[in-house]
């Protein structure tokens, strides 16, 4: 550096426009990294309830399996998910197994959240004889 003005030592640190474009540069990457995180919570929604809904559905498969053979029958009933308050439609339906003295169940679960969703298990269930007595 010479004193008499000839050369001038570049100021050490940032300039107001290097900033502001840094800071324009970042917001444009944020912008486009908000479709990313509006996609993944509506993701992670669907999971939970699909996770609700198919505990509904194993719930009511162990009710039906600790019922008596002869009362299994087809039904319906509406849950409630605590914590969040949403409602499922919980049908079931008992229909001839694959085999003598069986039922085919099948418990759906459906809910709606933008679009309608249902989830489906299935079970057999067979009667335990007891001194030569279907039950």
């Amino acid at each position: 550096m010479k004193t008499g003005g000839r050369h001038v030592a570049r100021a050490k640190g940032f300039m107001l426009v290097e900033v502001m474009a840094a800071l324009a540069l970042l917001g444009i990457a944020f912008a486009g990294l908000s479709p990313l995180v509006i996609v993944t919570l509506q993701g992670v929604d669907t999971a939970r309830r699909v996770t609700t809904a198919s505990e509904f559905a194993r719930d009511k498969i162990e009710d039906i399996r600790s019922t008596a053979y002869a009362s299994v029958a087809s039904s319906s009933d509406t849950v409630t998910e605590s914590g969040t308050g949403a409602s499922y439609a919980r049908a079931w339906t008992s229909a001839a197994g694959p085999s003598a003295n069986t039922k085919l169940v099948t418990v759906t679960v459906s809910w709606t959240a933008r679009i309608a969703h249902t989830v489906s298990l299935q079970t057999i269930v067979a009667c335990t004889w007891i001194a030569g007595v279907c039950q």
